[in-house]
């Protein structure tokens, strides 16, 4: 006989936003079962004991985005004041090395980042003052917009409209980064370095759609850094899960989806693999990739134009990670250990960076880094190490094609990381075989086999650029978080207003949600 699991929001997968959209639900009274198909709830929040007594961060480590959402600024879910929730924002803010040995600091300190641009470009300094006046007049704007679900508020050009140089904000918003980022700045290592920050959300640089990234990532860490959660990223997944706990819900891992369940054309939940079905009497909230979630149910309940546009969706850009455990605090040429930042990394020239972004879309074998982090939060949060001992991630964007001829990326992985450790310690010497004491890699494919929504290692939930963005995304006509099956709902980072840890898709889904279910929505 089939066992049911009946609830009245049944949640498939548990990532950060859908946790989010559950724990509105479950404060407001709905009974909530949340299923995944890890072993842990998070999705890419999550923190792992690798090693013993090493917990590492699988794939996000900085929330500085979500600082601006009302579940953490005004700690709307308690995740802060009730389940412990510790944040921090490390100083110096990061250290970027150059292609010609040259670096740039960033410091919480606006004037010692002006004091490293002025070593380049007094101009340019200048300029980089007016960038950050200019973007807190505009910030609002964009929060306002990826806060609020598609059609229940004025458009972002609305809203950019409204302010005294709007027309200014809706041509940067349509750039590429590379535009906005060469048309204000002059100096190469300038440009280099606030390209290097663009490329943190694995975006694609030097189309139309990403020319904000500049203004905002930049904006964001000027005020906050990097900001990390004490205990790892996964620490915001714990403090979610104790709402949902809390207010009755539950969470169900190791547990694989494989269909939607359909009644009379109504979604009224899903069935997993071991042969459970989950029911949802009010409703089916999903966070499953769009490119997953399509096969789940016959074509023709989708409609031609929801499956068009789920085909042509950009699932994004590669990456690779890999871990160190450490015997040394990575240190740049020429610098102290406290000059590390828990944010660092080695740039490229901005034309090197653009021709390798175009390589990775085009499907080439790409052996070089376009851009590089090395990433070490136990500088800040010593419960991540052993005394005396750091954990190191590094990342990299890679092709979806594996490199060196090489069959596939199992083939490929271990040679990779050696040519990038190598890179590195150009810049990094103590990056080298008697600190390093063990190492582990990960490529597309095993980022993917981790975790099904990181399709062929991307982990940003997608391409944000203009044909995936706002209204358009994931798909035209379904930007609200409604399917075209009725009854079931969409949230994570294929939804508006995109990946990374915002915290923003979750809480619009449970706008939504909210309103159709007749529940007061309140922060």
């Amino acid at each position: 006989m089939t066992e049911v699991v009946n609830a009245d929001i049944v949640v498939a997968g548990a990532g950060h936003n859908a946790l989010i959209a559950a724990a509105y639900l479950a404060k407001a009274g709905k009974s909530v079962v949340v299923v995944d198909a890890r072993a842990i709830p998070g999705g890419g929040v999550a923190t792992e004991e690798f090693l013993p007594g090493f917990f590492m961060d699988s794939c996000s480590t900085g929330h500085t985005i979500i600082q601006g959402n009302p579940v953490i600024k005004d700690d709307s879910l308690g995740l802060i004041s009730q389940y412990g929730l510790t944040y921090v924002d490390p100083d110096p803010v990061a250290r970027v090395a150059m292609p010609d040995g040259e670096q740039i600091g960033m410091h919480l300190d606006p004037q010692k980042t002006y004091d490293e641009f002025a070593r380049f470009s007094t101009k340019d300094a200048d300029r980089y003052v007016q960038m950050l006046e200019d973007w807190d007049n505009a910030k609002s704007a964009f929060a306002t917009a990826n806060n609020t679900p598609i059609g229940w508020g004025k458009t972002l050009d609305q809203l950019l409209d409204a302010l005294p140089n709007g027309g200014t904000w809706r041509r940067r918003r349509a750039l590429s980064a590379w535009d906005v980022i060469r048309h204000e700045f002059t100096e190469e290592h300038i440009q280099a370095f606030l390209l290097w920050e663009a490329c943190q959300t694995f975006g694609s640089v030097d189309l139309p759609g990403s020319g904000v990234l500049p203004y905002s990532i930049m904006g964001g860490r000027q005020k906050r850094s990097w900001t990390i959660p004490l205990g790892g990223s996964g620490k915001l997944t714990d403090a979610l899960v104790g709402v949902i706990e809390a207010n009755g819900g539950s969470i169900v891992c190791n547990t694989q989806v494989s269909e939607l369940l359909i009644d009379s054309g109504r979604c009224v939940g899903f069935k997993a693999d071991d042969g459970r079905e989950f029911h949802g009497k009010d409703g089916v909230l999903s966070t499953i990739h769009i490119k997953h979630l399509v096969d789940m149910a016959p074509k023709e309940a989708w409609g031609e134009d929801f499956v068009y546009g789920v085909e042509t969706y950009d699932i994004g850009i590669p990456l690779l990670a890999i871990f160190l455990v450490m015997n040394e605090i990575p240190t740049f040429k020429g610098m102290s250990a406290a000059d590390t930042a828990v944010s660092s990394g080695l740039a490229q020239w901005p034309l090197e960076v653009l021709s390798q972004v175009r390589d990775i879309r085009d499907r080439k074998p790409v052996t070089e880094s376009a851009w590089t982090l090395v990433a070490t939060p136990s500088l800040v949060d010593p419960s991540r190490a052993p005394e005396g001992k750091h954990t190191v991630k590094l990342l990299v964007p890679v092709s979806h094609v594996a490199p060196y001829g090489a069959a596939s990326w199992d083939d490929a992985k271990e040679h990779h990381a050696d040519r990038i450790i190598d890179y590195i310690a150009t810049q990094v010497p103590n990056i080298n075989s008697s600190t390093i004491e063990t190492r582990i890699v990960k490529s597309p494919l095993d980022i993917e086999r981790a975790n099904q929504h990181m399709i062929n290692g991307c982990a940003h939930g997608g391409d944000k650029g203009v044909p995936f963005a706002g209204p358009l995304r994931p798909v035209p006509g379904w930007a609200s978080h409604t399917m075209p099956i009725p009854g079931l709902y969409q949230t994570g980072g294929t939804t508006h207003p995109g990946g990374s840890i915002t915290g923003s898709p979750g809480r619009n889904a449970a706008m939504v949600m909210m309103r159709d279910l007749n529940l007061e929505f309140s922060d």
